[in-house]
Parts: structure tokens; sequence; C-alpha cells
């Protein structure tokens, strides 16, 4: 069965990711023994950026991000999707993509209450 990060953004609906969890097996490990939590989604530009300190974990050499990618942005503790393709400068694990739940991204901005869960 493939893991799926969900996202219930509050009054908005459910985000859904898909989870490729041999591409950052320790940041999947840290991130699923931390879950479910809340945090506050935050748009920076390209950028919507989920504070939750996993602590620094070095996997893999991508500092960028395609559209609706997820990641785990190392310096700055925080999970992050992409809405373009966009070079962090820093390191990111990948953590997998969105699979459903795209036309909630525009919607989301400083604020929005987000539940975090994986099935």
């Amino acid at each position: 069965m493939e893991s799926q990060l969900i996202l219930e953004v509050r009054d908005l609906g459910n985000i859904i990711v898909k989870l490729e969890t041999a591409i950052s097996p320790i940041t999947y490990s840290r991130l699923s023994k931390s879950l479910p939590t809340r945090t506050n989604a935050i748009r920076y530009g390209q950028l919507i950026i989920m504070p939750l300190d996993l602590g620094v974990i070095s996997e893999g050499k991508r500092t960028s991000l395609r559209p609706y990618e997820v990641g785990y942005w190392v310096k700055k503790r925080s999970l992050v999707i992409a809405l373009g393709s966009i070079d962090l400068g820093e390191q990111v694990n990948v953590l997998g993509y969105i699979m459903s739940g795209v036309d909630l991204l525009g919607k989301l901005n400083g604020g929005h209450s987000i539940r975090i869960s994986i099935k």
C-alpha cells in the first residue's frame, strides 16, 4: 500500500500527497513518527511553507523542487510545497508530490491551519 500524506486545510478541504518513501527514508521515518500534528501554512512566493521540526537530516543533494513536489527544507525545518519550479539554494529532502487538491494551493496564505497525517 502506498503512503499518503493528508493535509487537512480547515474550511477548504484536503490536499493528498503521494509519498515516495525510498527517496528520503530517514526524513519519512521522522515525519511519520511526528504525526498527526497541526501547523500553519505560510505562502512565500512560489512556496507553501509549513513549519515542522524534524531535525537536521542530510539526504540527497537536491536544492530545487519541481511544481507540486513536496519536500523537507532542512535549514528552515519546514515542509514545503513548490507551486512552480524553484531553487531554494539550500538542501531539500524530497518526500513526494501532490496527487489531489492542487486547486486548494492557490487559496492558502498565512493563517490557514493544517492538520497533517499519514494514511
